[in-house]
């Protein structure tokens, strides 16, 4: 089953190039927004898996809540998965969002962000 699902996938990567620039369009979006707001996106490049650094964990995890209450599902990534210090959001940008989703989510991310300060 599995290679099948990875044998279909790559046939409809051949068939629809389109998804991929698309997905590459929208992960350099998200990046250029969330940097443009101030928010640490590390060494994150070139990547659909956008990471913001948050630099603890019980806030990462309360940003992560809050978040998810707003229509913004993302995963914290905390100790001792990563350094405290590392504590981060990850977020998975797809070809499937649209550039408004994409604002929204920003929007959303830096007004909690804001008001946990």
């Amino acid at each position: 089953a599995n290679a099948a699902a990875a044998l279909e996938a790559l046939r409809i990567l051949r068939r629809e190039p389109e998804r991929v620039a698309r997905l590459h369009d929208n992960a350099r979006l998200f990046l250029g927004l969330a940097r443009a707001r101030g928010l640490d996106t590390g060494a994150s490049d070139h990547s659909p898996v956008v990471p913001v650094i948050v630099g603890d964990t019980v806030r990462a995890v309360r940003l992560s809540q809050q978040l998810l209450e707003r229509g913004v599902n993302v995963q914290p990534m905390i100790a001792p998965a990563v350094p405290e210090t590392g504590a981060r959001l990850r977020f998975f940008v797809s070809a499937a969002h649209t550039t408004e989703q994409i604002h929204g989510a920003i929007d959303i991310l830096a007004s909690v962000w804001d008001a946990g300060r």
